[in-house]
This record gives C-alpha cells, sequence and structure tokens, in this order.
C-alpha cells in the first residue's frame, strides 16, 4: 500500500516532532496472541512473547486520515521480529486494514501515515522474545498547519465548496501535495491533517442573531479552555461561532481552539509558560485581538480525601491565577478579554458516578463550588474591566438542561449543548459591539 512507509533510520528525528503520546505501555496492559485468550506474560518489567506469531494490543483511540503513526519497541534478546498495525475505519461493516513493516532486531519502529480515518488501533509485534519501552506516538511537524475552508458549515441544504491550504509558520504553500478523501485531507510531508465538518441542521436560529453582528476589520480570538471546547474539535460550540460570524462578515473572524481536556486555571498557566512541543507549541507564531477564557469543570471538581468540601482551585487562588492570566494576555497585546462561566452540570449523574469510584476521587459538578467559581469571575471581570458572559444561569434553569450533557458523566457538551453556547456566544457578541 502506497501510504505505507517505513523510516527507521530517521526514527530519532522523527520521534522530536512527536506531539501527541496516544500510548505507552505498562503491567496493566493486555497483549492477546492472535484471536486466542492467550495472553503474553511479563518478567522484570519486560513483555515476554513465548511463540513467534502476533501479538496485539488494542489501542482505543480514534485517529484523522492521513496521521502519521509511530510504533516503536526495544526487543532487549537477540532475534528478529516485526511490527504493525492492525487499523479498524470508522463506520459500520467496514473491515479492519493490516499494515506490517520489515524485519527488524533491537530498537526499532514502525511509521505508516493512515490510509484511512481510524476509531481505534491495534498494536502488532510478531516475534518470540522479551520486548520493553512499546509506544504510540502520533508524528507532525508543528511548522506546518493543514486547513480546510471552510472549517465548519451547519447547513439545512447543499453545504458550499471547501477545499485544502497547507501552512508553513503560518504562510500559506503553493503547489503543495496535499492528499484528499472526501472531507479530510493530509500532507504526507508533515503529517498535518485536516477535516472539512459539515453538520445538516436548521441555522435560522443562529442567522436570526448572526446577521446583525457586523465586524469592521479582521479579528482573531484566542479560545483557552477544557474539555468542553477540545472535544468535539472541529464542530464545537467554538467552531459553529466561528462560521456563522463569517457568515455575515466573510472572512473577518479567525478562531484559534487552542483548548485542551482537562486543563484547569493552574495547568493553562502552566502550559503557557512550558518549553518543548505540546498544544501550545505555536500559541504566540501570531497575534490576537481577542481571547475567550472558559474553564470551571476542572477548577471546581472536589476530591473525596476533604468529602468534597474544597475545589481543586479554591476562589482565592482562583482569582490570583485568573490575575496573572489577565495580564499575560494583555502583556501579549489582547484588547478584549472575555470570561465565559462554568456551564451547569447534571449534578445527580456526578454524583452517581462518583459512588461508584472506590479509593480517593473526584467528583465534579456541585453547584456550591461552580457558583463561587463564577462568582469570582464576575469580580474579576468588574475589577479589570472585562467582559463576562453568564452561561450557567439560563442553562441551570432549563427544563431540558440535561439534554445538553453526555448522560455518560454529565458534564460535557451534546450536539445541543454546543448549540447552546454558540447560540449564547453570538448573543453576547451582538449584545457587545461596539
Amino acid at each position: 500500500m502506497k501510504n505505507v512507509f517505513c523510516l527507521i533510520a530517521a526514527a530519532a528525528a522523527l520521534v522530536l516532532t512527536a506531539d501527541e503520546k496516544l500510548y505507552t505501555d505498562t503491567a496493566r496492559s493486555v497483549w492477546r496472541f492472535g484471536t486466542s485468550p492467550r495472553t503474553a506474560a511479563r518478567k522484570n518489567k519486560c513483555l515476554l512473547l513465548t511463540d513467534a506469531g502476533e501479538y496485539i494490543h488494542t489501542v482505543v483511540k480514534s485517529c484523522p486520515y492521513g496521521a502519521r503513526l509511530c510504533f516503536s519497541v526495544e526487543k532487549t534478546d537477540p532475534g528478529a521480529y516485526r511490527l504493525g498495525f492492525i487499523i479498524h475505519p470508522e463506520g459500520k461493516g467496514t473491515p479492519p486494514l493490516r499494515l506490517m513493516g520489515p524485519e527488524q532486531s533491537g530498537k526499532g519502529n514502525f511509521i505508516a501515515d493512515l490510509p484511512v480515518r481510524a476509531a481505534r488501533i491495534g498494536l502488532l509485534i510478531q516475534g518470540k522474545g522479551s520486548y520493553q519501552k512499546a509506544a504510540l506516538f502520533r508524528l507532525s511537524d508543528p511548522a506546518y498547519r493543514l486547513e480546510a475552508e471552510p472549517p465548519y458549515q451547519l447547513v439545512s441544504g447543499k453545504p458550499q465548496p471547501f477545499s485544502f491550504k497547507l501552512y508553513h509558520r503560518n504562510k500559506e504553500v503553493s503547489g503543495a501535495n496535499i492528499r484528499q478523501k472526501g472531507c479530510d485531507a493530509f500532507h504526507p510531508g508533515s503529517g498535518a491533517t485536516a477535516r472539512a465538518f459539515i453538520d445538516k441542521g436548521d441555522p435560522a436560529p443562529f442567522d436570526a442573531i448572526a446577521k446583525d453582528i457586523k465586524i469592521s476589520k479582521p479579528v482573531h480570538i484566542l479560545y483557552l479552555g477544557d474539555s468542553l471546547t477540545f472535544f468535539d474539535l472541529g464542530r464545537n460550540h467554538a467552531d459553529k461561532t466561528g462560521y456563522f460570524l463569517n457568515k455575515y462578515n466573510p472572512g473577518k473572524v479567525k478562531i484559534w481552539n487552542y483548548a485542551c481536556g482537562g486543563d484547569h486555571i493552574r495547568q493553562i498557566l502552566k502550559r503557557l509558560r512550558s518549553t518543548g512541543f505540546n498544544r501550545y507549541h505555536d500559541i504566540w507564531s501570531r497575534q490576537y485581538d481577542w481571547a475567550v477564557i472558559f474553564l470551571g469543570h476542572n477548577d471546581t471538581k472536589a476530591s473525596s480525601a476533604k468529602q468534597y468540601k474544597e475545589a481543586l482551585v479554591p476562589p482565592a487562588q482562583q482569582k490570583k491565577l485568573y490575575e496573572q492570566l489577565i495580564a499575560e494576555l494583555r502583556q501579549k497585546g489582547i484588547r478584549r478579554i472575555i470570561l465565559f462561566s462554568s456551564t451547569s452540570s447534571n449534578f445527580d449523574i456526578c454524583k452517581e458516578k462518583a459512588q461508584k469510584l472506590k479509593g480517593v476521587h473526584n467528583r465534579f459538578g456541585d453547584p456550591l463550588h461552580m457558583e463561587a467559581f463564577n462568582r469570582t469571575l464576575q469580580i474579576l471581570a468588574k475589577e479589570h474591566k472585562l467582559e463576562y458572559l453568564d452561561l450557567y444561569t439560563e442553562m441551570k434553569a432549563m427544563p431540558d438542561k440535561d439534554s445538553l450533557t453526555r448522560a455518560q458523566d454529565g458534564v460535557h457538551l451534546t450536539d445541543k449543548g454546543h448549540d447552546y453556547v454558540a447560540r449564547k456566544t453570538l448573543e453576547f457578541l451582538k449584545k457587545g459591539q461596539k
């Protein structure tokens, strides 16, 4: 298959560009011998494969079309082995794809560009012996960015045509070798991927608001947040907001989403001040006009060790840390800063989940902590002349509030929840335009 290649000699250089580790082998990882129930043993932190056939470990991790994956391992005894992937494509009824690398020994890896969008990935080791340090990386060159134009559409009828463009250090690359399959595309040379998202639905409620928002000059909007802005990346509330702003102000608005699952205010400051490759690696490679800070659920989680009485980030600490972030954003020349309140969780589900956990654990969604978090944001907005968008109050009182959050956890937004946040954002921008 032409999309598959192995770059063993260049592995050290490529791993330096790995911005996402998808899997690290641990003592709890289960490697099965083929399709049998038999599993590999372990000794002295090494994986022991007693048969020459294939051992498989499945990583539950979705990956886009064209993602460059590197499966690396170290064989601690003599003998050849092969590495490979079993790719389970998205969509029902599609058979898995099998990719295998050449024989190698000692430290080695197998690198391939995914020929399809994957729902999950199986790792293969073929060769009897002792192995350690098995890991799966997604490789990419952080200097490159591939984008769909437009990146997102919500339409009731036929969508508008879309295209893909490659950027190197924020400058468009002409004549780039971009491979496209439907709404997905990738650039083989850099590992950059992109997808054009098209949702079918009723745009009328958004159009009714967005048509009255006028933006006179280009605006770059930086989003900092947690999984409520990171999950469903490409078609979440930030993407919907950007789409409708551009619909009535063509080419004037650019959304830069740097939200990251699990983040709280302490973690955001840590990311901004760290070095090396992570989700923030190129955050200051451009100038932003506005910044949206949308946090709360990780900040307000409470530990059972303290009887859930104290939020992870108490209000006094929250205020101090937000003030540090505000100062840093202003130092970067960001003129408009909007603080989003937390959303309202389904606390019954949060409590039910916490009750099932053993040992010390966290509980999310407590209105007591979330409302204290939001009051602190209001104080910050008043003292520092910032804008504050209250998502919490209306959402808490909505009769169908449960439909806005996922039934699995009561916190993360459903499609309807993303619609709610996008609509409230547009209403806020319409009311606050100068």
